[in-house]
């Protein structure tokens, strides 16, 4: 073998060992990437009538998840949710322009962010008192909202998503 073919030899490995670690590198990159909510994803189905959230409805989730709010610049809020919402509801017949309201009965510091019918995110950390979140909107519009139920801090909790129009 002469010197010049040692050296394409030596090239093309130290061309394809590079190329190796780039890939590795970029992979993990990728996995350790942040993801947000997305209210693309649909979570558990709810429907229902202005009417029937007259009467309060529950809805037992563990709240919390591995996406951090902080690192989500586009929406609102702090705190670890899930990537998907943890419900999809179907809100019609409001016709009388109620609010509607989402509050959460939680074992924890419960963040809670709903992307309404019209695409608008909202936020809420602890108006519902002893660290509990609610959100209630005026003349809610018909149509999908997307709710996710977090935590304000790392971990999961038991917890309780109520549902009621007045």
């Amino acid at each position: 073998m002469n010197n010049q073919s040692i050296y394409k030899l030596s090239r093309s490995r130290l061309t394809a060992k590079a190329l190796w670690v780039l890939i590795v590198a970029l992979a993990f990159v990728s996995s350790h990437a942040q993801a947000c909510p997305d209210a693309s994803q649909s979570g558990a189905s709810l429907t229902y009538t202005s009417n029937e959230l007259y009467s309060a409805k529950s809805h037992k989730v563990v709240a919390g998840g591995g996406v951090d709010l902080a690192g989500c610049t586009s929406l609102p809020g702090f705190g670890f949710v899930m990537t998907a919402p943890d419900f999809t509801m179907t809100f019609s017949g409001n016709s009388t322009g109620r609010e509607l309201e989402f509050r959460l009965d939680t074992e924890c510091d419960s963040v809670l962010m709903i992307n309404d019918a019209s695409g608008n995110w909202h936020y809420d950390d602890d108006t519902n008192g002893s660290l509990d979140a609610k959100i209630r909107l005026p003349k809610a519009a018909n149509g999908i909202y997307d709710i996710w139920v977090g935590t304000r801090y790392s971990g999961t909790c038991n917890a309780t998503l109520i549902l009621e129009t007045f």
